[in-house]
């Protein structure tokens, strides 16, 4: 699978064109995920057989993550150990599914992650500057092109924050997965 873009950033709101480059990534997924897991078909959201869709959640990038992830049931509660230093806050290998990286939420008063850096597939992309996004008054951002990792690949996501401590802040996008896969992660378990 190629990326469109090599680098994405942020912008307000999903417009129309980011949306289209998303559409097309869900496409793309869907495409290779016929091929990798045939005979089976996409079957949409609540998939009755086949694999399907849904909205991505903290236990698709990490399996376990009871310590790290804290009580939301939306957003991972990252912990960052020392200030203004980069540090992995994310790593892990997609089991049986992809996930579909579209944007970012941080749901802090203060809100201080100052950058993230995504290296996924091997494919190190450019660190994306958030204080941009603090700018707007605006707790979420959207890539301009989302970022894909298909079964049995890695992914590693680094942060850099003003201050030290644990932060309310997550990713938006999708997961596509087998119909077991979705029916035993829809309740958070």
């Amino acid at each position: 699978m190629t990326m469109p873009l090599n680098y994405p950033v942020i912008y307000k709101t999903d417009d129309t064109k980011s949306d289209a480059i998303v559409q097309g990534a869900i496409a793309g997924c869907v495409a290779d995920a016929e091929a990798l897991w045939q005979p089976e078909k996409f079957d949409g959201v609540y998939a009755t057989k086949g694999f399907g869709i849904k909205k991505l959640e903290k236990w698709d990038i990490v399996y376990s993550c009871a310590a790290s992830c804290g009580p939301f049931s939306n957003s991972w509660v990252i912990s960052i150990d020392t200030a203004r230093t980069w540090q992995v806050i994310f790593s892990g290998t997609m089991s049986d599914h992809y996930i579909i990286l579209t944007g970012v939420f941080n749901y802090d008063a203060a809100p201080d992650v100052e950058a993230i850096a995504i290296v996924a597939e091997g494919i190190e992309y450019f660190p994306i500057n958030l204080q941009e996004m603090y700018g707007w008054d605006e707790a979420t951002a959207y890539l301009s092109h989302p970022v894909v990792v298909r079964p049995d690949k890695k992914i590693l996501i680094y942060a850099k924050a003003e201050t030290a401590g644990r932060k309310k802040f997550g990713f938006l996008g999708y997961t596509v997965a087998k119909r077991g896969y979705l029916i035993n992660r829809q309740s958070g378990t």
